[in-house]
This record gives C-alpha cells, sequence and structure tokens, in this order.
C-alpha cells in the first residue's frame, strides 16, 4: 500500500513538469509537443518513395485485424500489415482485414527490404520484446519516420514497475516512440509514471468490434448463468473459480457456469452438473455466449486489460471481475459490476452471491450501465487515435 501511495504521490509531484534532457522535445509547435527537428523529420519522410503507414501485431488476432482496417480506412491512404501468427488459427483473418498480411517469424531479426517492403513513414508497433518488430522499427526510426508503439502494460503498483520500470523504459525503449496508444487509463498512468509525455500517450489500443458483438436480451430475462471466457491456466485462475462456484451451488443451484477455452488446467477442473466446458469458438460464434449469460466472471491474478471485458459490455452483460483486470477502471463502475481482490477463494464466493442476489432493476441498469461504459472503446475509437497521431507528425499536412 506505502508502495502504490508513494507513485501516486510522484505521479502527482513530477510528472506534469517539463521533461529534461533525454526525454526533451524542445518547443511545442503543434498538439504533440513536437520540435522543429522532429517535423522536419516527418516532413522529408513524407515526400520519400516508401510505403506510407504500416501496422504490425504480434500474434495478429482477429479484433486487431478490424481494429487496423477501421483505421486504414479512415486515413485512406497505402498501408500494409506485418504480423506473425496467432496461437489459436482464425478463420478468414485477410478477408476481415481486408488487404493481404505479411506473415513473419517474430523471433528473427529481418528488415523491410528481407520481407519485400519499403520502408514506410509511419509505423504502428506491436511486439516491442520481439526481435523481428524491434528491428523494423528501429530501421524505421533510423530513416527519419515516425513510430507509434502499443502497449498493453498495465498499473499495477509494485516494486518492480515503481523503482525499475522508469529507468528501463527511458533506457530501452523511450528513444524508440514517438508516441504510444494504450488500451484504457491504467495503461496512460503507466507510461506517464514512466516518464511519457501526457499528450503523446492515446488510449485505445483495445476493442472489439461492436458489429460482432450487440445488445443482447435485458438480463433479467436472461438464464442465470455466469460465463468465463479465456485459456485455462493459473493466470486466470481458473481452478479458483470452479472451486467457488461448487461451493456456490450448495445454496443457489439454479445457476450454471459456462467456461468458453483451453488450456493446460482444463483437466483439473471439477466435474459437475453445472459446469460447462467448451473449447475456444470463433468470434462470430461468441456473441451467442454472451446473449445467454447474466454476468461474465474474469478472476484473472494478471490481466492486461481483458478484451472479453468489452466484449460482453457490448452485450449488455454484467460483470464479475478480480482487482487485477486492467479494464475494469474503464468497464466496471458499481452500477454493473461486483469487483474483488484477485487470489481470494472467499472473496470470489461473495461476489457470485452478490451477482446472484441482484434485483431486477438493478439488472436492467447494469445491462444500460455495461453498453454505455463500452461505446468508448473499439475499432472506430482506434482509427481516430492513429489517425490524429499520424496527422499530428506530419504537420496537419497528412
Amino acid at each position: 500500500m506505502r508502495v502504490a501511495r508513494f507513485g501516486d504521490w510522484y505521479l502527482d509531484r513530477y510528472r506534469d513538469k517539463p521533461v529534461k534532457k533525454a526525454v526533451s522535445f524542445g518547443p511545442r509547435k503543434n498538439s504533440l509537443g513536437m520540435s522543429i527537428s522532429d517535423r522536419i523529420r516527418c516532413k522529408i519522410m513524407l515526400h520519400s518513395q516508401s510505403e506510407e503507414v504500416a501496422f504490425s501485431w504480434h500474434g495478429l488476432p482477429q479484433y486487431a485485424a478490424r481494429l487496423i482496417r477501421a483505421a486504414a480506412e479512415r486515413l485512406d491512404r497505402p498501408c500494409v500489415v506485418v504480423g506473425s501468427r496467432p496461437v489459436v488459427p482464425i478463420d478468414g483473418m485477410e478477408q476481415v482485414l481486408g488487404r493481404p498480411v505479411q506473415w513473419i517469424d517474430p523471433g528473427k531479426p529481418t528488415s523491410w527490404s528481407e520481407i519485400g517492403l519499403k520502408i514506410p513513414k509511419f509505423y504502428i508497433q506491436s511486439g516491442w520484446s520481439y526481435p523481428a518488430f524491434s528491428a523494423l522499427g528501429r530501421e524505421v526510426k533510423k530513416a527519419g519516420g515516425c513510430v507509434i508503439g502499443l502497449s498493453d502494460a498495465n498499473w499495477r503498483g509494485d516494486l518492480r514497475q515503481l523503482l525499475l520500470g522508469p529507468a528501463a523504459f527511458r533506457l530501452r525503449h523511450r528513444r524508440h516512440f514517438d508516441a504510444i496508444i494504450v488500451p484504457g487509463h491504467q495503461g496512460e498512468r503507466l507510461l506517464r509514471y514512466f516518464g511519457m509525455p501526457r499528450h503523446r500517450i492515446r488510449m485505445g489500443l483495445y476493442g472489439a468490434d461492436p458489429t460482432l458483438f450487440s445488445p443482447g436480451p435485458p438480463l433479467a430475462e436472461r438464464p442465470p448463468e455466469f460465463l468465463f471466457v479465456g485459456q485455462l491456466i493459473r493466470r486466470k485462475d481458473i481452478l479458483g473459480l470452479t472451486s467457488a462456484f461448487v461451493e456456490f451451488c450448495r445454496q443457489r443451484p439454479e445457476w450454471t457456469l459456462r467456461i468458453c477455452g483451453s488450456g493446460e488446467l482444463r483437466n483439473q477442473i471439477p466435474v459437475h452438473p453445472k459446469i460447462i466446458v467448451e473449447d475456444f469458438v470463433q468470434p462470430q460464434e461468441l456473441a451467442s455466449r454472451y446473449y445467454s449469460a447474466r454476468f461474465l466472471v474474469l478472476p484473472s491474478l494478471v490481466e492486461a486489460w481483458g478484451l472479453v471485458v468489452h466484449e460482453a459490455s457490448l452485450c449488455g452483460c454484467g460483470l464479475v471481475l478480480s482487482n487485477a483486470v486492467g479494464s475494469a477502471d474503464d468497464l466496471a463502475s458499481g452500477r454493473n459490476a461486483m469487483r474483488f481482490r484477485a487470489g481470494y477463494k472467499r472473496e470470489i464466493l461473495a461476489a457470485l452471491h452478490s451477482a446472484a442476489d441482484s434485483s431486477p432493476d438493478w439488472l436492467v441498469g447494469a445491462g444500460f450501465e455495461s453498453r454505455a461504459l463500452a461505446q468508448n472503446f473499439g475499432p472506430e475509437r482506434f482509427a481516430v487515435e492513429v489517425s490524429s497521431l499520424i496527422s499530428s507528425f506530419a504537420g496537419n499536412s497528412f
């Protein structure tokens, strides 16, 4: 607690003051505080013989394809996409994206010429820790281009972040990025603490497509069902959830827990008549699972943001979330969610009981609140932020 309070004090005390030397950008000439050298560099790239915009994404998932497509359509400029293949294959990825993907091995350093592309003027980069994506980003910077990083790290307030984070970020990453897009408020807080100026941080990195996940039936009309969507691994605390639910069912036998996912702990999930376990389903099919659930439950011990929370919110579900879920600050309130400390079975159990005891009036309000908060994220938000950053870096001529 004292460590977290120190972080809050330090952030409030110093983060909005002018940054010195290594992270200084000189006189503020536009909305991003670009120095004259920054603007000249981007202007030169605008007129060079290169691709205009490139996106990269490690383990390219379908939601990212929809985000990139929205951004490319808003930019209305030539865009290329570089990606590494997702662990779980997604049907029709390039059809969703609306363009081909240049697939690469993320663990092998590469160059733009090696993958058959010209160096882009603007590079929106995911996968910082992978040699291939890092090499591409540094090549763009060396050529005078602008690199916009994508980061899903969230604020934890632990010693590693508070004491080591700022130095590590400035030494290893800061000089490689002109701006960074994060999922939500926790990501913004973390990057500000690490030394990134507020005006170079944008929210909106993650978001499900509202055309896939639209409002479902009123919560009171849905069956009494909790839904978990995600990997069946220790980080998600799936065994803590199932253990708490078995105990919960002794008093509330009318409720069901549906689990959609796969992972190393699948065979350890208890066999129970009220626990239904399914494999991962394609995004087009997943909405139907949300429509039949009153609450999404996500008990994660660590969760950078949690896209499933946004999917469930778009569908009007109530939320039962651990305090480790990064998107809770963006998508959960007392009007649509129950929250508990991560890793405590008794608190999971209490949250399940609170959700089950919700009144019909509360359920009506919860559905509206979830859908309202969900409108702040999605492909359109991502497209707006990318377009705004590129326009600012190009001196409003792009």
